[in-house]
């Protein structure tokens, strides 16, 4: 039987694998659905996945929600393969400032179901858990980059929900200076449909708003275009005077911007502020820094 390593990243607002991301919506279905696209069925029932964001809980471990996005990722890697059947070595994350909290749940959350048998798009997967592992989000994504960093270094880890900051002194991780700000671009997204209303009374949908995030413009009317790159702007700003405010200085520091969120720096932050900062606007660096982590504890297996 074929073994593969696997890191899935499951976030609030979308699951990433190394190839693959999608929205971490989770609903229970009634029964079958007439359409199977990213439709997961379980002895517990029909799960649709995506069109959505997981809902906030006070840890993912509550329900069956996040055990049916890992599966869905895994079986959208088995998919690239063409493998219905295998060994997994898999990778997941929680943030840093959570380790100590949530580590062990996690585990014995995979754990205690390591035979996972379902059907993914009305296809049957068989997937063996050989093992769990979990690791720090942000710094996991980072860690085979950090050689070139400056030995002072700040890993700011922009998600949906939350920001991460993960401050690097001579490349090793200060757990005491580690923080977690409610800032995600949910905020961002939440902000910029409210000046939307104020001016023009309409929203915009999340990927009308996801587009100017990742490309830096798009061809919608110029009213909402501007107002958009506005709310953009303002954020990035903000984002700085709150980190800023935290004591870490970017005249000095390197700022590492990593996650879904890289890309509003990379295209919105000021030039005054973008003149010491590096952008990783990959999604999927988690979830292959997860598979990483693990090759090099297994002596650099492929």
């Amino acid at each position: 039987m074929a073994s593969f390593i696997l890191g899935v990243d499951v976030g609030y607002g979308n699951t990433k694998t190394a190839h693959n991301c999608f929205s971490s919506g989770v609903k229970k279905l009634p029964g079958k659905p007439p359409i199977n696209t990213r439709v997961i069925e379980t002895p517990e029932g029909f799960y649709a996945i995506g069109n959505g964001k997981m809902s906030i809980q006070k840890t993912k471990t509550e329900d069956e929600n996040m055990r049916v996005l890992t599966m869905a990722g895994i079986a959208e890697e088995l998919k690239k393969v063409d493998t219905t059947v295998a060994d997994v070595y898999l990778g997941v994350g929680v943030p840093l400032t959570r380790m100590g909290a949530e580590k062990q749940s996690f585990l014995d959350y995979y754990n205690k179901n390591r035979r996972l048998i379902f059907k993914y798009e009305d296809v049957q997967y068989s997937v063996t858990l050989l093992s769990v592992d979990v690791f720090p989000q942000g710094y996991a994504g980072v860690v085979s980059f950090m050689r070139d960093f400056h030995k002072s270094a700040l890993v700011i880890d922009i998600g949906s929900w939350t920001v991460d900051i993960l401050p690097l002194t001579e490349f090793i991780p200060d757990q005491t200076r580690c923080k977690s700000l409610p800032l995600g671009t949910i905020t961002c997204m939440n902000d910029i449909n409210e000046a939307l209303r104020q001016n023009l009374g309409q929203d915009a949908d999340e990927t009308t708003i996801k587009e100017v995030m990742i490309y830096g413009t798009s061809d919608i009317p110029e009213d909402y275009l501007s107002i958009i790159k506005n709310g953009l702007r303002a954020y990035a700003a903000n984002l700085m005077d709150q980190i800023r405010a935290l004591n870490f200085n970017s005249d000095l520091t390197q700022f590492i911007f990593i996650g879904g969120g890289a890309t509003i720096m990379k295209h919105f932050l000021s030039e005054e502020d973008r003149k010491n900062a590096l952008f990783f606007d990959d999604v999927h660096i988690n979830a292959k820094g997860y598979e990483d982590l693990i090759r090099h504890k297994m002596g650099g297996r492929s």
